[in-house]
């Protein structure tokens, strides 16, 4: 091009900014099964799951067992970004079945409440009439069903006898809620009777042999897992991730276990895992009253709405208030310093209340803990349902020693945090830098141990504004100390070893208070 006459000559070239970068933007996977008329596809990875109801329940088929898990996340979480993974039904599969068996005529009038796998979602209120028979009372149910939407279910009445079965095949329902109960907590209705067979039958799961091939190269920080399905496929999946060169791919996985206390407890020292977390409390089985899981919701959904809670807590200003228990100013929106945020305390919203006088012992919540299983379950007020202390699944490292080092999950993810803010910021500082093992020339992308050094130090010192590392002098003085850097320049590599002075969680307090009438 033709160039003017311009003096003195002044030449600036434009270069990219210097900020740190922080942690990638968090991104969840929902694992779950689809109906027939779905637009999705099984086996087919569907990126970026919509937000509005109506939209998944056209991608995933209304009825169908994933829907009901995404329409839970996005209830709560409308922010992240929501991958999923779609299966078919085992063509050789079995869909479970609960009954309600209504017999006798009633006496007198009554209001009952008719809960099927969801308190919140479908509970049907049934007012009964004098004179009302079970045909009657079956009659009525089949028509509070069919004007619901978003059941996962199918409804049949026979003179009484409401038979629902699930809308997909497999052993995901046989752990659903099913439930009676009336104004004042009884459900007897003078003359009437109503028997509840809880939901049982399903059989033979999709198979998971590729279930992840279309994700290898995807990072996901979450990781919503149904109960039925094998939990070995998912720690093998997630456990690779922890630890890969020149990449950060850890995340954490999810599910709730709606098993006996034995059951549950083998399956966690089973597990031993960083990665994965299981929730639980005791399984509820009172007859005509509740049979299904203590907290009256499906158990994936329990397990969407917590992973929805915890990734909404890390997307940046993004606002947390509903879903933290703090007053404190800075925790009130979302970002990494949520890391090292207790988990405990967390509300599960749009999740009903168990029944007053269930649910496991404090005993029995501190021994599923130790054996590295978290609680879910009602305030003391029961009127809000809570998360307990949230643990991995990790007990012992491979040579069979006792290690909490991964023990609870602010731990494991503050670790991850700080992990990831000096692999991701040193990959951007040192984008393309000499080293030398002498002093560094100014003037040109080189650095020496000293730079090295100090840059690390500055790392930590930034950690400590959002919370995640020890602030003060002292705890630099002890960083600083202990960081060892070691330059290779005929491997063209640079060793780095930092211990991390990390802050922790304020999880109990001890004391001792001693009684006097004396004040002199």
């Amino acid at each position: 091009m033709s160039q003017y006459v311009a003096n003195p000559r002044v030449t600036f070239n434009i270069v990219s900014s210097a900020r740190r970068v922080g942690p990638e933007t968090q991104r969840a996977l929902l694992v779950g099964q689809i109906t027939s008329g779905a637009t999705a596809t099984a086996g087919t990875l569907v990126s970026g799951i919509p937000r509005t109801n109506a939209e998944l329940n056209t991608l995933f088929g209304e009825a169908s067992h994933l829907a009901l898990i995404a329409r839970a996340y996005r209830e709560i979480n409308s922010y992240t970004q929501v991958d999923a993974l779609p299966l078919a039904d085992n063509s050789g599969g079995t869909a479970a079945t609960a009954v309600v068996t209504c017999s006798g005529t009633a006496t007198a009038a009554g209001t009952l409440f008719l809960t099927v796998v969801s308190q919140y979602e479908f509970e049907w209120q049934i007012d009964v009439a004098i004179g009302d028979t079970g045909a009657t009372i079956g009659t009525k149910i089949a028509a509070l069903a069919a004007a619901d939407r978003n059941m996962p279910f199918t409804t049949v009445n026979s003179s009484g006898t409401v038979t629902f079965t699930a809308a997909n095949k497999g052993t995901h329902a046989n752990t659903w809620l099913l439930a009676l109960r009336g104004l004042n907590g009884s459900n007897k209705i003078p003359g009437l009777t109503i028997a509840l067979t809880g939901w049982s039958g399903g059989a033979t799961n999709p198979s998971l042999t590729t279930l992840f091939d279309p994700v290898q190269t995807v990072r996901y920080q979450t990781i919503v897992w149904p109960e039925a399905y094998t939990l070995s496929v998912l720690k093998n999946f997630i456990d690779a991730r922890k630890n890969v060169d020149n990449a950060v791919m850890e995340g954490r996985g999810f599910v709730y276990l709606n098993q006996a206390f034995a059951t549950v407890k083998t399956t966690a020292s089973t597990t031993n895992s960083s990665e994965v977390v299981i929730l639980t409390n005791e399984t509820t089985s009172q007859a005509g009253t509740w049979i299904g899981p203590h907290v009256p919701e499906a158990p994936d959904v329990i397990t969407a709405r917590f992973a929805a809670a915890r990734d909404r807590r890390f997307m940046d200003d993004v606002s947390i208030s509903d879903i933290v228990a703090t007053n404190a100013a800075l925790d009130q929106f979302g970002g990494q310093h949520t890391a090292s945020l207790p988990y405990f305390n967390t509300p599960l919203l749009n999740v009903g209340q168990p029944l007053i006088g269930t649910g496991y012992t404090l005993p029995e919540q501190l021994e599923l803990e130790k054996a590295g299983v978290t609680i879910v379950g009602s305030n003391r007020s029961y009127n809000a349902t809570i998360m307990g202390q949230v643990v991995t699944t990790y007990l012992n490292d491979v040579a069979g020693n006792v290690d909490d080092t991964w023990k609870y999950l602010e731990w494991r993810d503050t670790h991850g945090l700080i992990r990831e803010y000096f692999q991701r910021n040193c990959q951007k500082e040192f984008r393309q830098t000499r080293m030398t093992t002498g002093t560094a020339v100014a003037g040109y992308a080189m650095v020496d141990k000293p730079a090295i050094q100090s840059f690390c130090s500055l790392l930590y010192q930034e950690l400590t504004q959002v919370a995640l590392t020890v602030a003060g002098l002292e705890a630099r003085k002890y960083f600083e100390a202990n960081l060892v850097v070691n330059l290779h320049p005929e491997k063209r590599q640079v060793q780095i070893a930092a211990k991390t002075p990390m802050v922790s969680q304020l999880g109990e307090i001890i004391g001792t208070i001693e009684y006097t009438f004396q004040t002199n």
